[in-house]
This record gives C-alpha cells, structure tokens and sequence, in this order.
C-alpha cells in the first residue's frame, strides 16, 4: 500500500491544493453580534458620516435602493422589515434560498437605484441555552418542533458531518507495547474503492502515519483484522496532542482519535459531485468542507454558513468590479444572520455578525473594505438613526437584553439538541 492518500484524489480536492482561507470563528466572535434592526441603525448614521464621505461615498436618500442577499426563509423576514422601517423603501432581492448571491439581480437593481446598500448573508439558527447554545435548528411555532435552520446549508453539510464523526470513532490509537504508538484504522478510510458510499473521507498517511505495522506471527497486535490496517502514528501527529490525549493513547486500550483528526490529516469529498469546465466542484463550498467538519472553535453549522457567505460576497464583490456598474455606487455589509425564536415577543429575532463592508464609490472599479475590528470600532461609536416609521412586525425590544441571551463563544457550545428552547 502507498504511504499517500492524496496520490488517489483529484487534483480538484487535494489535500495541499490552495484555497482561500475564511476568517476564524474565534476573530469573528471576538465582539458580540449586533442586534440587525440596531446594526442597520448604525450603518445609516455611518454611510452620512464624514467617515463614508472620506471614502468617496455620497449618500442621496433620492437615489437610495436597499438591497438584500439572503435566504427566503421565514426566520430572516425581520431583515425585509428592518430595511422598510428604517428606509421607508421596499428592499431589492438580490438573494436566493441557501443565502446565495443571484448575479442576474445586479443590472437590475442599479436600474431601480443608482445608489446600492445591501446587507447579505448566510443564516444559521440558534436556540439560546446551556454551554453556549445550539446552532443549526430553530423553534417552528407553526409545526410547534425544532426544524433545521438553514435547511440548504445542513442539507449539504450533513452527510460529511456524520461521517467525519464517524471516523473519529472508529480510527483506533494505543500502544500495545509501550514503545510506540499505532493506528487502527479502517480501510474505506485509506482508500477510495473501499467506500461503497458517495461522500468519501480519505486519510493522509503522510502527515498522520509513518508507515505501515509489520506483520509478525508471534505478537498479535500486528495481526490485522478483515476490515482494518494497522499503521505507527507519525510523530507530526503526536506532536500537536496535548497532554491529556497522548496519556489516552500512550496505553494498550484503544481509544477513538476523536476531534484530534485535524484538517491537515485527511480529506473529504463527494464522489459524484457536479463540476465546472475547470474541473472543480460547482458548489465551491465543498472545497471547504473538511474544514467545517472538523472546526475546532465552531460547530459546523455556524462554520458552513462562515464559509458560504465568504464565498457569496467575494462573488458578489467580483461583480461589481465589473466597469457597467462604475457609474454607481455600493455599500455592502455581510455578515451572518444568527436567527432565534423568542417566545415573549411571539417572533422571530435576527442578530448580524458582521464579517466585512466594502465602500465602492461612483465612478470606480475597486472597493475600500473594512474588516470586523474596523467594524466594530466604528460602529460601536455611531449613534444609531431612528426608523422613518414602525412596523406593527418589528419588534423593539432593548438589544442589549436581546444579546444577553446569546452565550455562544468560539469553542463552547452545544453538541445536544434541545427538545423545545423554552
């Protein structure tokens, strides 16, 4: 058997293949996440700043459009209210369901308003609780049960989800003599052909291996069983333990690798995944995919909807670079729309974590992009704009007693969902 995996993949899924990386959760999640109604607020009072003004940006409430990229789903409507109430325009949608740019929705929506303000996303659900909360289901009053929430994005993300878990349970660590560690790892793992299924994890031998366990008759522990080879742990892998599992694993007891099988020692792909003319999976989202399985500080849910909405605003970006619309201006804020049910106020409540603004003023190509610290040094300074009217909707509760109720932070979180979040 060789000693790599990777020699088996498509260059498309390689393991040392680049991507561009997406911001950490720990980085995002630095600050907590606005309050949408109270972010647009401020993002109102910011673009009529001598800030925005400095950037080339002229705010006209005359030529104003607000736009939206977002999912269709009933948990974000309070976006559409919020955009009404506070520009008393009906907002453009730039979005379809799964939280995705629609690129046909640009040249129309600069033929409605020269002036662009789109706030976009993707959205995951969150159900406040205990060690930081559960992401990715919501309280549906009308089916009076949790659902999913994005159901796009879980839909995609799950079967990878449930099988990386799966092979943290099942590839096997000890050391049965005490003098070196090894792997007992299963075969549908080191190579394609033993996997019947469509989504394959395979492991890469380099980084996590140093080579193959010799078989001798007389100690069994190099006997190998019908569905398993058996393999010395690299000291690579060893190396970036802490304390707690090299004890675990230094003993003869076999204990599941669990989440120490990191990004950098395997890959995960879909088989029968739809490409384009270059080769690469049309959802770009796939080629992040080990990275939200196996994420360290975010539950994959919170972490697919991170990469998504990388993906949809540099796309989104990309566009308006374009010279047809350097005779208008833009102003996108993207970020994650973190949705709760709260029963007090019978409705949906949508939080905003901001992941970045890019300022394109008229008559130019490129943007002026502010990251999340820029953001939340701005924006923390900007006395928010009061709504043109109130919507019987929108609720307007205090945001700070909102925000309370979010206790997630990058790495503690709930892995049990809650049968009813009240």
């Amino acid at each position: 058997m060789k000693s790599a995996t990777p020699d088996w993949l498509s260059l498309k899924y390689h393991l040392g293949g680049f991507v561009p990386k997406i911001q950490e959760t720990r980085v995002l999640f630095r600050h907590r996440p606005y309050y949408f109604p109270d972010f647009v607020a401020r993002a109102l009072t910011f673009l009529q700043s001598d800030e925005a003004r400095s950037m080339g940006f002229e705010y006209d409430p005359k030529h104003l459009l607000p736009c939206k990229w977002k999912c269709s789903d009933e948990s974000v409507f309070q976006v559409d209210l919020t955009l009404h109430a506070y520009t008393g325009l009906n907002p453009f949608d730039k979005g379809r369901i799964g939280g995705f740019y629609n690129e046909g929705a640009l040249s129309a929506a600069v033929h409605h308003g020269p002036i662009n303000i789109d706030f976009g996303g993707s959205h995951v659900g969150y159900i406040p609780g205990p060690a930081g909360g559960y992401f990715g289901r919501i309280w549906r009053p009308q089916q009076k049960a949790c659902s999913t929430d994005c159901g796009h994005l879980l839909s995609v993300i799950t079967p990878f989800t449930e099988l990386y878990r799966d092979a943290c349970e099942n590839i096997l660590i000890y050391s049965p003599t005490g003098d070196k560690v090894i792997a007992s790892i299963p075969n549908e793992y080191l190579q394609p052909i033993w996997s019947s299924h469509r989504i394959k994890l395979l492991l890469n031998l380099e980084a996590l291996t140093a080579g193959e366990v010799e078989y001798l008759d007389e100690y069994s522990y190099t006997h190998t069983s019908i569905a398993r080879s058996l393999f010395n742990v690299s000291t690579q892998f060893l190396d970036s333990l802490d304390q707690e599992s090299l004890r675990q694993y230094w003993t003869n007891e076999p204990t599941p690798i669990g989440v120490n099988l990191a990004p950098r020692f395997f890959d995960i792909y879909d088989s029968e995944a739809e490409l384009d003319e270059q080769g690469l999976p049309q959802s770009r989202l796939l080629l992040y995919m080990k990275y939200i399985v196996a994420s360290q500080y975010s539950p994959p849910a919170l972490k697919a909807a991170i990469v998504n909405t990388n993906i949809e605003h540099n796309r989104l970006s990309d566009a308006v670079r374009s010279p047809q619309y350097a005779p208008y201006s833009f102003a996108s804020f993207t970020g994650i729309f973190i949705d709760m049910y709260n029963e007090k106020y019978n409705n949906y409540i949508n939080l905003f974590q901001p992941i970045a603004i890019t300022i394109k003023p008229r008559g130019r190509t490129r943007q002026i992009e502010l990251l999340p610290e820029d953001i939340t040094e701005i924006f923390d300074r900007q006395k928010p704009a009061q709504p043109v009217f109130k919507l019987p909707g929108l609720a307007q509760p205090d945001p700070e007693k909102i925000l309370d109720l979010f206790t997630y932070e990058p790495g503690e979180y709930s892995e049990k969902e809650p049968v009813r979040p009240f």
